[in-house]
């Protein structure tokens, strides 16, 4: 039987903001195929929030920004990828402090454009997500979201393959030993103190 905290590590954590109701459909196939990738070695835990409704203030706000920043995977699908969206962009900025914290560096998925609108290398959300993650140590993979282009999960699969040897290996290492509390003296065994 697993260890609880062993049970813990074995969670993949999903995050999806999508800032539209069709790559909200083509993120949540999306989710689909990494669950799958991951394999039944892993609970997926899978949120997702249209871009609009995490602006909130207050407990909620702080609380959306708390999933999405301790999140393993963050999805952000959008169908216009060349045009400016600030909203998207500050709000990834406020997740940069959560993220910095995690012991295992996530990975940033961008799934961008759509049948019409091809994204492209230089496209805005490409290069804001590309810095996003450098800022944060975050793996960053790409997608044009075209017609078929979720058929074939081979640009994903080394990213999610990257990120569950990572988390592999963070659970693996033994914990940190507990540091006594301050003014404590720890004193070796066998001193004169200990007998």
């Amino acid at each position: 039987m697993l260890e609880p905290e062993m049970v813990a590590n074995r969670k993949l954590r999903l995050f999806t903001l999508y800032a539209d109701f069709p790559a909200g459909v083509r993120a949540k196939r999306l989710s689909g195929q990494i669950t799958r990738l991951a394999g039944k070695d892993w609970e997926p835990s899978v949120e997702m929030w249209k871009l609009d409704a995490v602006s909130p203030i207050g407990h909620i706000k702080d609380m959306i920004a708390q999933e999405a920043g301790e999140a393993d995977v963050l999805l952000i699908a959008s169908s216009a990828s060349a045009q400016p969206e600030p909203a998207t962009i500050r709000w990834l900025n406020s997740l940069a402090g959560w993220k910095a914290k995690r012991p295992v560096s996530g990975l940033l998925i961008g799934l961008l454009g759509d049948e019409e609108r091809a994204a492209g290398a230089t496209d805005w959300m490409v290069t804001e997500l590309a810095l996003f993650a450098r800022r944060t140590q975050m793996d960053f993979v790409w997608h044009r979201a075209e017609h078929g282009a979720l058929d074939h999960g081979d640009w994903l699969a080394a990213g999610v393959e990257n990120l569950l040897a990572r988390k592999r290996s963070a659970s693996a290492r033994p914990p940190a030993p507990q540091l006594p509390p301050d003014g404590a003296s720890v004193q070796p065994r066998g001193s004169a103190a200990a007998k």
